[in-house]
């Protein structure tokens, strides 16, 4: 179903009676397929060769604000603040560069999608959503693009770029540790290193690259999962935590002592909304 050819007939093939009120949008999102996304409107497209989406607001609010899944963008979608978001007005949007593991041909490429963002006169700055690997992909973001960033919610986020490499027997059950040792080798390759040692010495390494987020002021809230066993807290969140503060950075955590890796997000999301919402004060709430 192609955008330009939307009409009401097609909303309610979509299941989006949201819309019925909400008047001819003026933003021209990109051609491509339409569909339903929680009972809001969904603009399936490609860009640079990857997949990417926007999901349209009913009523989207002034100055066009809007969220940005960096990683698993379908995963507890109603546990995190998006729908809620939408609600009040965002856009919500997300493109995968997940093979690039945000290298800087994934910067490039994430470039280039919020260049075309800003073609549409979305905000300036993106309230960012990063969930396990979302959380890398979110800091080196706004550690490259700080102006561009607004707040950012991680849960559970990988904050080193060595959380793969560094785990062994001692600190790893066996079946996991074969997958993270085939992340790993997929972690060299990407940043173009021979061992784990050389990725957590990385420059671009969040828990080495924060000063950028740090001295920006930028605003980060973060669910600390106590029993996570696939990215340990200790050497992720609780080393950029750390960092963060003694730089006088901005960065509030929760901490869910009993809580493994899943389920990100929480039962009533109104908190992480909240926390988003208050960055963005002309969003009326």
């Amino acid at each position: 179903m192609a955008e330009k050819g939307l009409n009401y007939a097609a909303l309610a093939g979509a299941g989006t009676e949201k819309y019925l009120f909400s008047g001819d949008s003026k933003i021209n999102y990109p051609e491509g397929e339409v569909v339903d996304w929680y009972g809001y409107r969904r603009h399936n497209f490609v860009l640079d060769g990857c997949p990417a989406f926007i999901v349209e607001p009913p009523h989207p609010a002034p100055g066009l604000p809007w969220s940005w899944c960096l990683q698993w963008a379908d995963a507890f979608v109603p546990r995190t603040p998006a729908l809620q978001l939408l609600e009040r007005g965002f856009h919500h949007v997300h493109i995968n560069v997940f093979s690039t593991y945000m290298n800087d041909e994934g910067i490039k490429k994430a470039e280039k999608f919020y260049e075309l963002l800003q073609s549409l006169h979305f905000d300036k700055k993106a309230a960012l959503i990063g969930m396990s690997y979302g959380g890398l992909f979110s800091l080196r973001w706004a550690a490259e693009h700080p102006e561009t960033v607004g707040a950012v919610w991680l849960d559970a986020p990988v904050c080193n770029l060595g959380f793969c490499s560094s785990r062994d027997e001692s600190n790893c059950r066996p079946e996991l540790l074969a997958t993270l040792r085939g992340e790993a080798e997929k972690h060299f390759a990407a940043y173009r290193v021979a061992n784990g040692q050389e990725l957590i010495d990385h420059p671009k390494n969040p828990v080495n690259n924060y000063m950028p987020i740090a001295k920006a002021g930028i605003p980060i809230l973060a669910i600390r999962s106590g029993q996570d066993q696939s990215v340990l807290p200790e050497s992720n969140i609780d080393l950029l935590e750390k960092r963060m503060l003694a730089a006088g950075g901005n960065i509030q955590v929760i901490r869910r002592d009993y809580f493994g890796h899943h389920p990100h997000g929480l039962d009533d999301p109104t908190p992480l909304t909240s926390f988003i919402l208050k960055h963005y004060p002309e969003v009326n709430y």
